[in-house]
């Protein structure tokens, strides 16, 4: 279990959040909304922090700006709510028949399905075996689609990406790492 001790600070007009837990480096982060992390280890004060974000401030000011160019220029910034809809009619559809199709291979037999706007979620499948899917998932190709669903379902049967996991998705899709590289290559381009 992870003691979490959030903190939100400002060093030098950029807001960066504190995260710390029982590791034993520090790392710094910036994500794609232009959220700026910084995971240290339990006994580093607030102060060091701040001194090691001074130290790396060129790095991040040059992904924040990375960042920011990739949001504007994403294909999400131009789509119109007409696009969206579009796409989250067709989602339902698609992936209503992709879970039918690979659950009955896999005999694994979701509580439900829903269609979210999630934007750094592909899908999930929760607890009690209900699965989620962004609609944003519209955007990929097909196969790729498919390596999604597959995994998500795989979770009905193992809750965690352990190897027994793997093996799960492995047994119905040979071919799911590269499936899993290119998605990652498709994310970066998105």
């Amino acid at each position: 279990c992870l003691n979490f001790d959030n903190l939100m600070r400002k060093e030098q007009d950029m807001d960066y959040e504190i995260i710390r837990t029982k590791r034993k480096t520090v790392a710094i982060s910036v994500s794609r909304e232009q959220k700026i992390t910084i995971r240290t280890p339990l006994k580093l004060s607030a102060r060091e922090a701040e001194c090691i974000i001074n130290e790396n401030s060129d790095w991040i000011k040059k992904q924040l700006h990375i960042m920011k160019e990739r949001s504007e220029n994403s294909i999400y910034s131009r789509l119109s709510e007409c696009d969206i809809q579009f796409l989250k009619e067709k989602a339902k559809k698609v992936l209503h028949h992709r879970v039918s199709h690979y659950s009955e291979i896999m005999q694994a037999e979701p509580e439900g399905i829903k269609i979210t706007s999630a934007k750094t979620r592909w899908g999930s499948c929760s607890a009690k075996n209900s699965l989620c899917f962004s609609w944003r998932l519209m955007l990929l190709p097909d196969d790729i689609i498919d390596y999604i669903v597959v995994h998500e379902l795989a979770h009905i049967r193992v809750k965690n990406h352990q190897k027994q996991f793997y093996d799960e998705v492995r047994r119905y899709m040979p071919d799911y790492r590269e499936r899993e590289l290119r998605l990652k290559k498709i994310q970066r381009e998105l």
